[in-house]
């Protein structure tokens, strides 16, 4: 069996990815897990894993690159999970075999528990060249986050993104609020959200909001800048982001 360490910052995502792994990627043994840098370093010298599942960002600031520029030399495979998209080229450029989405769906999950195996069971068949490379960030870029996860007290709840319809900071923390009138208050910022949500389909209106652009109803100039949403609430748009709307609704 491979042997593998788990590095995430949530704890429900450790578990999670764990429990994947040990169910769906046959060759891969989850040695160990831990929540920050210092504690993966540790373990990375404890237990010697084969092969890392590395998130890229965490709240401390430090980042799994950060970890990896602490070895002198590493003689272990990464795969970098994480819900940015946008360090899939750094993550390459690090030798990383392999980058998964969160949130993780099985089947990439499989597919590159596979590429794992076949890096220490069949070493020839791995394509360490760049159509591998640009085949991946080419994935990476299309994917269309259509759930995400959420951590709660007892575990994790899956929601639908079609179903949020206004995102709202408070303090360090993220309301969303969904289409039957539920609300739900997530420790994640919403800067995390709107690096997570499509911009196709949302759109960042005000420090302090993200709605999704369907259900915008109206735009108001009354009182200053705001749009409408079809439950009736009103959402404050700021002067900066105010040009990128007026542009949906020129194209629209």
């Amino acid at each position: 069996m491979i042997r593998a360490l788990v590095i995430d910052d949530e704890f429900p995502a450790r578990e999670n990815l764990k429990i994947l792994i040990s169910d769906f990627c046959e060759g891969i043994e989850v040695v160990g897990t831990a929540s920050n840098i210092s504690e993966a370093k540790k373990l990375i010298h404890e237990i010697q894993p084969q092969v890392i599942f590395l998130d890229i960002r965490m709240p401390s600031g430090a980042e799994g690159f950060d970890l990896l520029d602490s070895f002198e030399t590493i003689d272990f495979e990464v795969v970098f999970v994480t819900a940015f998209k946008d360090y899939a080229i750094q993550a390459f450029k690090a030798n990383a075999l392999d980058y998964v989405m969160k949130p993780v769906e099985i089947e990439e999950l499989i597919e590159t528990a596979k590429r794992v195996v076949a890096k220490f069971k069949q070493p020839h068949l791995i394509q360490n060249n760049k159509q591998f490379v640009n085949n991946a960030l080419s994935t990476i870029h299309n994917k269309q986050v259509e759930r995400i996860a959420i951590s709660h007290q007892k575990g994790m709840k899956l929601i639908e993104v079609s179903d949020i319809v206004h995102l709202q900071a408070s303090s360090n923390y993220t309301e969303l609020k969904f289409k039957d009138g539920t609300k739900f208050l997530d420790s994640r910022t919403l800067k995390t959200y709107h690096e997570l949500l499509p911009n196709t389909t949302f759109m960042r209106v005000h420090h302090s909001h993200i709605v999704q652009l369907k259900e915008i109803s109206e735009y108001s100039t009354e009182d200053g800048h705001s749009v409408i949403l079809k439950n009736g609430e009103m959402v404050p748009v700021s002067r900066a982001n105010l040009p990128e709307l007026m542009g949906y609704f020129n194209a629209i």
